[in-house]
Formats: structure tokens, C-alpha cells, sequence
């Protein structure tokens, strides 16, 4: 027997399909979702559904806080368990992040509350936090509890000797007791130990030290040699400590090249002593301050070593860094650079990270260590004030392949970061932060960009001082060289028109895949007629203005349509446009215009329809534009039709502010005393009713009690949907009695089915020898394709001659289910539903979640075609068991052949039921007919 969701443990958990597409063994069995995950896939460690928490994570950090926030905390307190461990995690990195202690400690500690989190977050990270956050809020036993669950799980990672180090701090161990963590922290690795020296002046990271005993190796004047640039600007406090930590590195072939960048303070004193004091040293100032980066390039200019590296001037060095990844360079001629990693810390080794990962120990881009010929092959840093060290990393890489870097000693910190507040990884306008949104993202971007157009090596060649940049950067990270030329790329980034955050918001699939907006619209979004803002639709500029499919729509108006006062949201004139202007029009508004029509976007035909013979004047605001023929069918009983790019409803954040004055605009132009949503997934339209006195009505066709993945898109439980639709529309439309009973509210509900092409009750139903069953849908795996295939499989057992069609579009889904029984066709796309339910005899209803109508039931029944429907959602309503076809239990394939092998074996009852369900459909019709 089939499970019901309430049979679970966690019901709110499951989403059967996001199962079905997640997990192809699954589709490809055609098991039930629900059996298999109670009976195998639970126990095997898979998820039930999504992990929203972790999306939420993702975009938190990407300007949606405002968003994103108020979902992690309500997941945190009344989310399923592995939801509110995930939210714990997510909230406790943000909240230390701003600067929220308490906050952060109580949200990591529901993490390591809930085990199901850590199926989830498969890395020390939330124990390191956890360590971290005990102690900042004076917990220090459950420090300790968190890193000894931590060991238990990973092993003695060197991040735990760390967190044993701050632990030990805390209990008031003296330098001696921590300096055996930091030993433990490399003897197991064969790597030199390092202490802290009692006997120095200064901060712990000050005191920082190794001891390299004599070197053992070739000579000196045998071994390739290093250089080593450190640029400084006012580095007076750290400089000592750098040059100590390089002075005792244990490679003896070393050039140290200190480039003092116009100092004020001691910086370039302190350098010349000690180039006094050790001949490897030589200084070069600079008269005035031109940055980090043009600093290290006159060290690269002036370096003479066959390897040459960078240290910054506040940083410590292990003894052993050079030599480690110089062996690596030595080793294996076809490295171009090595990397180490190193842990961020402040002046008395507390992490400090600024957001925690997966460890505090990480890849040290700065660290880069390349060969000299690089030097000729691609030139020097780029002249920005930040992130320069990360685009030479991935300009090595774009250049020479994903192996020309090695990673040295991964996990093991071969140097100490000192944090200082004033520097321009911490600074608001150049934070890390920035790298998932600001000027560091839009540098990177622009620099990936120039090395994909380069394709080789010889095309990256970076000047020390180029005549003009071979790319356009943010204004706030220049250092004023001649910009590059204009691309398209910074055409589009430049227009009002388009707006990332709106592009990112409106496409899910690009927000959480972390694509750049832009880049996404030029490479295939515009093509899709994605739109780049609330304020221009490229379908219907497209249409508007006769492009072809190659061109994109934004890029043609910055370069063409503004200057010929082109509008960015075209109206297209309906065939009722020349009705009495006196006539108010009706806003009709879509929610969706797919490629191909489905049942939302013939709903909203049979609403305009409607309209139209009552003698009203509709115009369509549709929310996008991919589909022309659509357009066309829409003008043809219509007034207009606008197209006004929107992105769905979402509880946590209020609609467009852009969007609503639009609708306002709208409702003002057409003089509109009512306002009809043919969805409950738009809110600026009601938002701007309520705001022009306009009364609105919403048809609503969606069950969100019965659909999980509805509730996760709208970001809150059925009751709070229901109650907000409530207080914002003023009248209601329900598909089905259902939908009706989910909203409560009969005084100002009315029941209006879903109305069909009237050509459809005289559809000939003249079934074949051989029955041809048919599903006619999306074929996506929500409609049911799994099962059908099951149905066919069962049938096909029983030796049967049915046949079994797919109609409709070709799908991933339909691809990953292969392959199918030798008894199914896929029959593809019908324009029509006649075309489609001409190829049919008997049509199969097993949607996996629960249809709010079933207009392809209604579709069905009308043209004369036996039902057989799961007993889900609204097309049991609709289907008399055992008249008009047949009701059978959900997720039961089983049942469903039953059915159809009892259709086949008493043939002489099917005209009877075709003409039940005609007559059946022709009640239905006259009911959504009415006014």
C-alpha cells in the first residue's frame, strides 16, 4: 500500500518531486517515491526534498539578506530538524559576520542539536564555529564538548590543534601549553615545528618562530633561486615580523626584494636595516604610493630569482614555505606556480577568519609561487587595488590548464595572515564580501571574461604598465589606466534597463548557480527572451521592433532603440481595440507565457474569452513573452496586450516597487474599475489595486495544502498563503471545489471550471483494436511519467496488445527514464487538444502532486475519452468511478493497469462511458461559461 505523507516521520520533509528529478534510479525503476524513500532511500542516506536552508544560504550572501534572513530564522525554530540544522549553520556564520555573538552562538548550537545537519554539511566547519563562538560567549566546556565531537568525526585535522590552542588560551594556559598545538599541529605532517618564543617582545603572532637547524642540502649557488617580493605601504608594526620569517627560511638560494610604496611611517628605515644587516635583502622605494600591486610588479621587474614569489608585509612565514613549493616547481617541470595554504589570524592567534568554510586553514592565493619565464609569457599583476593576486592565479590556469598550479601541503598553514582592521580586505566598499556581490565579483567576472576571449597565452599578456587595460573594471578599484574598450558585456552592465538583482530574483536556476546576470542574458537568457529588468520585455521588443532569434534585445535598444524612441515595453493592439474608448478595460494578468501552451496558458484564454462575449474589453498584461503564437490568440480577443516583466509572489520580500507603479500606470491608462490574476502566485498587481480603489479578483488554481514545492516557492506553510491572499484581494475565482474549500471564504468565492475548445464535444471516439493510452502533459516528472511507465510495464506483462503515448514536449526527464517498454511511443507536442486527444482512446491522470482543476481530465471527458485518475487533488471531482472512467489510489500503478485492462476486457462499456463523460464535460462547460 502506497504511503501518505502523513505516514512519515518528517511530512513537511518529503517532496515527492523533487525525488523523482533528483534521483534517476528511481524514475528509471519507476518505483513510488514515497515507498522508496521510507523503505530504501531514507536508510541510504538520502533527502527527501530540497534543502531550502541551504538555498537561502546561498543567496544571503548575495544581496538578498532581506530576504533570505527571515526564511533561515523561521526554518531555524520551526523547520523540520535537518532544516533547522542547516538554517543554525547558515544563520551562525551571518550573525558572527554582523557582528551578533549571542546570536550566532544560539544558531550553531541547533546545529550540532539536529545529527540530520551533519548529513548535510559534511565538514569540520560547523565545529570550528562552534569552538569559536563557545568561547567568545565564555562557554568553554562546550568549546570543548564541540571539538572533541569534531575529532571524534574527522580525526586530529591540524584546525582542531588550533581550536585546542584557543581553548587552551581560554583557560589561561600560558605560551609554553600552546605552543604544544602548534607543534602537534605539524609534527604529524613531517613538517618543521614552530613555537612561540617567551622570550621576544611583542603580540603571540609576533612571537611566532622555527627553528631551522643547518642546511643539509646541495649548495647554495647550485639550487634555483628565489625571490621574494614584499611590497609595504605603511607597514612599520608587521614588516619586522615578515622579514624575521623569511630571513630564517631554509632555503639558501634566496633574494628578498622589499618595494617600499611611498611609506610615512618607519617602513623604508626599517627595511634598509635590515638589508643592512642580511646582503639577500635589497629595498626599493617608490616617491609616491601607487598601490599593492604596481609595487610587486617592480619587484617582478627587478627580480632575478628563477622562482619568484609574494609575501605580504604583515604576514609570518613557516621556515619551511619556500622550500616546500620550490621542490614542487623542481620536481615537475610542467608546474608553472604552487600555492600553500595558511590560516588568518590576529595579533594573539585568534581565527579570524572572516567567514567560516570548510576549515580556518585554506588555499593561499597570495602565496603564488610562478617561474620566472611567466614574467615574458603573461606579463605582471594587473594594476587594481584589489583581488590582482586571484585574477594572476586564474589567468595561470585559463592559460596552461586546471594542472599548471599545485596545491603545497593542503590543510597545513605555511603562514599566519595578520588581520588589520584598516586594510582592504576589511574595508566596507572592497570587503570580502564583495566577492559574491560588488566590486571584487564584477572584477573577476570582467577578468574571467578576458581570459575566455584570449584563448591562449600569447593573448594574455598583461604589461606592467599597459598603454590601455585589456579590460573594464569597477571605477572604485582603478587606478586610472586608460579603460578597455566598451564590450557588450559593459554595455548592458552600464544600462538602467537591466538589473542584476531583479534577473538573479526572477531566475531561480541562475541565482542559485552563481552566473553573472549579464553574461547569462548574452550567452542564452536573451535568446530564451529572458527579460534583463521589471522595465523591459525582450520578447516584446523582439516582436516589436522584427528581430531575429540571434539578436540580443537589450543590446539592440542601448545601440539602436533608444535613440529612435523605441519603447522597452511595447503594447500590442487586440482586435477589440477599437471598442468605445468610454468602455472600461479589464487588466487580465498572466502569470505565465511558456514556449509551449499548457493548461496556464489556455486557462487564461478561456478567461479573455469569456470576457469578451460578455461584451467587456479585457487587456492581457502578460509577465513575459516567449511564445508569438500565443500573443497572437491573445490579440484576437482582446483589446491590448502588455507585456510588463514580474517575478513571483514571495511572503518574505514586498513586491517591485518599479513593478507596482507600472500595474498603478496601467490600471490608470485603461481607466480599469477591476482587475482580474489568473494566479495566486502575483501580489504587485494586488498590491497596486489596492492602492488605485480597484477592486481585484484572483482565480485561483493552485492547492498549496496538497504542494509542497508551491509552499517552498512562496516561502511559507498554506495558512499564512491563505491568510495574506485574504487580506489582499477582494474577490476570488476557484477552479474546483477543492481550491474553494482551501480558501474558506464562500461569500466571496464563486466555482468556475476551467472552460475547453468547444470543438472538443465533437471529437470523433472511435477507439482501435489495439487501445492507445495516452499521458498528455509537460512530461516532467511532477506529471507522472514515472508510473506511466510502470502502467506500461505491468501491462506489457501481461501480455496485452495496448499501446502507450507520450504527448508532449521531449524532456530531460522523459530522457533519464530510458529506457522505456517496447509497448510506449513518444508521440511529442500537439498544438491542440484535439490534435493531441485524437491520438488517444484513454487518458491517464497521475499527477504526483494534487491538480487544483485537471483541465486535461475536463479536455478529456469533453472530447469523449474514459478517465483514469489518481484520488488526488481536484480530478476526482470530475471523474464518476465507473461511469465517466475510473478513481484509483494514488501513487498505485498497480491499480491503474487494473483499470485499463478492465476498459479493454468489457470494450462494449467504453461508449457508454464516453458519452457519461461528454455529458459530464458539457455541465462543466456551461458552468464555466457563466457570467
Amino acid at each position: 500500500m502506497p504511503h501518505s505523507p502523513q505516514e512519515l516521520s518528517e511530512p513537511d520533509n518529503f517532496d515527492p518531486i523533487w525525488y523523482l528529478q533528483t534521483y534517476a534510479d528511481v524514475r528509471a525503476a519507476g518505483i513510488d517515491p514515497w515507498d522508496h524513500y521510507t523503505q530504501v532511500g531514507r536508510s541510504e542516506g538520502r533527502h527527501g526534498g530540497p534543502v531550502q536552508a541551504r538555498e537561502l544560504d546561498h543567496i544571503l550572501w548575495r544581496g538578498y539578506a532581506d530576504t533570505a534572513a527571515p526564511e533561515l530564522r523561521r526554518l531555524l525554530h520551526k523547520g523540520p530538524p535537518r532544516e533547522q540544522a542547516v538554517a543554525g549553520w547558515a544563520l551562525a556564520r551571518w550573525e558572527k559576520e554582523q557582528g551578533n555573538l549571542t546570536a550566532a552562538f544560539d544558531a550553531i548550537q541547533v546545529f550540532h542539536a539536529h545529527p540530520e545537519g551533519m548529513q548535510i554539511i559534511r565538514h569540520p566547519g560547523p565545529y570550528l564555529l562552534g569552538v569559536q563562538l563557545a568561547l567568545a560567549c565564555e562557554d568553554q566546556p562546550e568549546a570543548e564538548k564541540i571539538r572533541s565531537a569534531g575529532i571524534e568525526r574527522f580525526g586530529p585535522l591540524p584546525d582542531f590543534e588550533l581550536a585546542g590552542m584557543l581553548c587552551a588560551g581560554a583557560r589561561g594556559q600560558d605560551d609554553w601549553e600552546l605552543s604544544h598545538y602548534l607543534i602537534r599541529l605539524y609534527v604529524p605532517h613531517n613538517v618543521m615545528p614552530i613555537t612561540l618564543r617567551p622570550d621576544w617582545d611583542g603580540s603571540r603572532f609576533d612571537r611566532l618562530d622555527g627553528q631551522p637547524g643547518p642546511w643539509l642540502g646541495a649548495p647554495a649557488d647550485t639550487l634555483p633561486r628565489i625571490s621574494v617580493i614584499i611590497p609595504v605601504f605603511n607597514g612599520a608594526r608587521g614588516l619586522p615580523t615578515a622579514l624575521r620569517g623569511l630571513r630564517a627560511q631554509t632555503w639558501p638560494n634566496l633574494e628578498i626584494i622589499v618595494v617600499d610604496d611611498g611609506s610615512t611611517d618607519d617602513s623604508l628605515a626599517i627595511a634598509r636595516q635590515q638589508a643592512d644587516e642580511d646582503p639577500r635583502i635589497r629595498v626599493i622605494p617608490h616617491e609616491q604610493n601607487q598601490g599593492a600591486y604596481p609595487a610587486r610588479n617592480t619587484g617582478f621587474a627587478e627580480a632575478r630569482g628563477d622562482f619568484i614569489a609574494v609575501h605580504d608585509a604583515d604576514d609570518w612565514s613557516h621556515p619551511q614555505k619556500l622550500e616546500l613549493q620550490a621542490r614542487h616547481l623542481i620536481d615537475q617541470p610542467e608546474l608553472k606556480a604552487t600555492v600553500s595554504h595558511w590560516v588568518r589570524v590576529g595579533n594573539d592567534l585568534d581565527m579570524t577568519r572572516w567567514r567560516m568554510e570548510e576549515a580556518w586553514i585554506y588555499r593561499n592565493v597570495s602565496s603564488l609561487m610562478v617561474r620566472a619565464e611567466l614574467r615574458e609569457t603573461l606579463g605582471y599583476w594587473d594594476r587594481v587595488r584589489v583581488n590582482a593576486d586571484t585574477e594572476y592565479y586564474y589567468r595561470i590556469l585559463a592559460a596552461y590548464g586546471p594542472d599548471a598550479i599545485r596545491e603545497v601541503c593542503a590543510g597545513l598553514p605555511l603562514s599566519f595572515g595578520r588581520t588589520e582592521t584598516q586594510s582592504l580586505t576589511m574595508q566596507s566598499a572592497t570587503h570580502l564580501r564583495t566577492q559574491f556581490k560588488g566590486v571584487r565579483r564584477d572584477y573577476m567576472e570582467a577578468a574571467h571574461d578576458w581570459h575566455a576571449r584570449a584563448h591562449t597565452a600569447e593573448n594574455m599578456y598583461m604589461p606592467c604598465i599597459p598603454g590601455q587595460r585589456p579590460f573594464r573594471v569597477p571605477e572604485a578599484i582603478g587606478l586610472g589606466d586608460p579603460q578597455g574598450p566598451t564590450s557588450a558585456y559593459d554595455l548592458l552592465s552600464a544600462s538602467e534597463l537591466f538589473d542584476p538583482d531583479w534577473y538573479r530574483l526572477s531566475n531561480p536556476d541562475v541565482l542559485l548557480a552563481d552566473l553573472n546576470p549579464v553574461r547569462h542574458y548574452l550567452n542564452g537568457g536573451a535568446g530564451e527572451n529572458r527579460d534583463p529588468g521589471p522595465l523591459f520585455s525582450s520578447g516584446g521588443y523582439r516582436r516589436a521592433q522584427g528581430l531575429d532569434e540571434d539578436a540580443i534585445p537589450l543590446l539592440h535598444y542601448e545601440e539602436n532603440g533608444r535613440a529612435a524612441a523605441a519603447k522597452p515595453l511595447p503594447v500590442f493592439l487586440g482586435a477589440l481595440a477599437d471598442i468605445s474608448a468610454d468602455l472600461p478595460r479589464t487588466l487580465v494578468f498572466a502569470h505565465t507565457s511558456g514556449k509551449t501552451l499548457f493548461g496556464a496558458e489556455r486557462s487564461l484564454l478561456g478567461v479573455v474569452e469569456r470576457m469578451a462575449r460578455r461584451g467587456q474589453c479585457p487587456v492581457v498584461v502578460l509577465p513575459t513573452l516567449r511564445n508569438m503564437g500565443y500573443l497572437d490568440q491573445l490579440l484576437e480577443i482582446s483589446a491590448a496586450v502588455e507585456v510588463l516583466p514580474q517575478i513571483w509572489w514571495r511572503v518574505s520580500c514586498p513586491p517591485q516597487p518599479e513593478t507596482v507603479t507600472a500595474i498603478r500606470g496601467l490600471i490608470r491608462k485603461y481607466g480599469s474599475k477591476e482587475i482580474h490574476v489568473n494566479t495566486m502566485v502575483l501580489d504587485a498587481p494586488l498590491v497596486a489595486a489596492r492602492a488605485e480603489g480597484c477592486e481585484s479578483i484572483v482565480h485561483v488554481r493552485e492547492l498549496p495544502a496538497q504542494d509542497v514545492a508551491l509552499r517552498r516557492n512562496l516561502g511559507a506553510d498554506a495558512e499564512t498563503l491563505r491568510r495574506i491572499l485574504l487580506e489582499q484581494a477582494d474577490r476570488f475565482v476557484a477552479t474546483s471545489q477543492p481550491v474553494a474549500d482551501w480558501l474558506g471564504c464562500p461569500d466571496r468565492t464563486v466555482i468556475r471550471p476551467n472552460s475547453v475548445d468547444e470543438d472538443l464535444f465533437s471529437l470523433p471516439f472511435q477507439p482501435e483494436q489495439c487501445l492507445n493510452v495516452a499521458l498528455i502533459s509537460s512530461n516532467i516528472a511532477k506529471k507522472g511519467v514515472a508510473d506511466f511507465l510502470a502502467v506500461a510495464r505491468l501491462i506489457a506483462a501481461e501480455g496485452r496488445p495496448i499501446r502507450f503515448r507520450l504527448i508532449g514536449p521531449n524532456t530531460q526527464d522523459l530522457h533519464l527514464l530510458r529506457p522505456w517498454p517496447d509497448n510506449v511511443e513518444f508521440r511529442d507536442y500537439a498544438a491542440t487538444p484535439a490534435e493531441a486527444l485524437a491520438q488517444a482512446d484513454i487518458v491517464l491522470s497521475i499527477s504526483k502532486f494534487a491538480e487544483s482543476f485537471g483541465r486535461t481530465v475536463m479536455e478529456a471527458m469533453a472530447a469523449g475519452r474514459p478517465v483514469v485518475c489518481y484520488d488526488r487533488g481536484a480530478p476526482p471531482f470530475l471523474v464518476e468511478s465507473g461511469v465517466s472512467g475510473f478513481v484509483v489510489p494514488k501513487d498505485d500503478p498497480q491499480s491503474v493497469a487494473n483499470a485499463i485492462l478492465a476498459l479493454e476486457a468489457a470494450r462494449g462499456q467504453l461508449l457508454h462511458m464516453s458519452n457519461a463523460a461528454r455529458q459530464c464535460a458539457r455541465l462543466l462547460q456551461e458552468q464555466a461559461m457563466q457570467a
